[in-house]
């Protein structure tokens, strides 16, 4: 992260602050940071939009990027990984406003997750054993709710001789195997999700990692899936049922001509388990649903739970149904 340019001086403390995981300046009278699960303001300020504007720009300095007439967004990665949006006035209409998302080095342990009750041992076992059957992963949930963070823990419960290839449009997954290979499209010229993930099918992958689906590279997600590649992928959604609205909507934007009963058909064949989980008010994450995708009935999908929040002994516990490939 930025630490050394003069502007940035003011954001040190925050910069440094092991406990912060995003800083947020909007105009500059607020300035919050995530710490704990929960956005809290800060007693720093910046005084002008001028100020803030050299934040911006000492920022892009670091790494060798620059302001540009007529440009009011950037989006760049500094060399620990952290990254930094900016959105400049006038597209920022109440001053400039600009995130920093810092790369967290000491990443949560499994243990450390179900001590803290987003997940328990029984989810931990169920993830390994869909990872042992190969079968189609999709992690689910909305902003901020640990998705990353889970999915970083299910992907180290492939087996080291397996390897991975991670497509990712802009670098986010943390995960420890000896034989994965990350792939970005952001930076590289004259590339597209979907080319780049047709270009890791053919890089000998046991497992396909993919970034969040946001638009019509989730149809090729799928069509990979779903012919012999194992892979897991997350999303934004409200539920496991919305995702796989979400997904229908997301593969129909591929415009390939094909109806819903198609899609339906790929996406049953590519997905055999959905995990959902949220950020609940309190500020903690928690899995909240756990479903088998068991297949299609006259054009539905056949969703059979597996795990499910106790919201009264707020609990993850099992339905008692073991999955298919069991």
């Amino acid at each position: 992260m930025p630490t050394k340019q003069s502007a940035l001086d003011i954001i040190k403390p925050l910069l440094e602050d092991p406990d912060v995981m995003e800083i947020m300046i909007d105009g500059p009278e607020r300035v919050s940071v995530e710490k704990g699960g929960k956005i809290q303001d800060t007693d720093i300020r910046l005084g002008s939009n001028e100020v803030v504007k050299k934040v911006i720009e000492d920022a892009l300095q670091m790494t060798g990027h620059k302001l540009e007439d007529g440009k009011t967004v950037y989006e760049v990665r500094f060399s620990d990984n952290s990254r930094m949006v900016a959105v400049l006035s006038p597209t920022a209409i109440d001053g400039h406003s600009v995130i920093f998302r810092k790369w967290m080095k000491k990443q949560l342990t499994w243990e450390k997750i179900i001590d803290y009750g987003s997940v328990t041992p029984e989810y931990q076992t169920l993830m390994q054993s869909a990872i042992n059957a190969g079968i189609g992963i999709l992690i689910a949930g909305g902003t901020n709710s640990g998705k990353t963070t889970i999915m970083n823990r299910v992907v180290e419960l492939i087996p080291p001789e397996k390897r991975i290839i991670a497509v990712e449009e802009a670098h986010f997954y943390q995960f420890s195997h000896p034989r994965a290979t990350y792939l970005e499209v952001n930076g590289a010229a004259n590339i597209t999700m979907n080319e780049l993930l047709t270009t890791a099918s053919r890089m000998r992958p046991d497992w396909l990692v993919v970034g969040e689906l946001e638009g019509a590279e989730a149809m090729r997600a799928m069509q990979l899936f779903s012919t012999g590649y194992s892979g897991m992928t997350t999303m934004h959604a409200t539920s496991a049922e919305n995702a796989l609205t979400r997904l229908e909507s997301m593969c129909l934007m591929a415009n390939l001509g094909l109806g819903m009963d198609d899609i339906r058909q790929v996406i049953a064949s590519a997905i055999r388990l959905i995990a959902y989980q949220e950020r609940l008010p309190t500020g903690k994450r928690k899995v909240i649903q756990v479903v088998e995708l068991k297949g299609l009935e006259e054009g539905r999908y056949i969703l059979q739970p597996l795990m499910r929040y106790d919201n009264e002994k707020d609990v993850l516990i099992s339905t008692g149904i073991k999955p298919s490939w069991e």
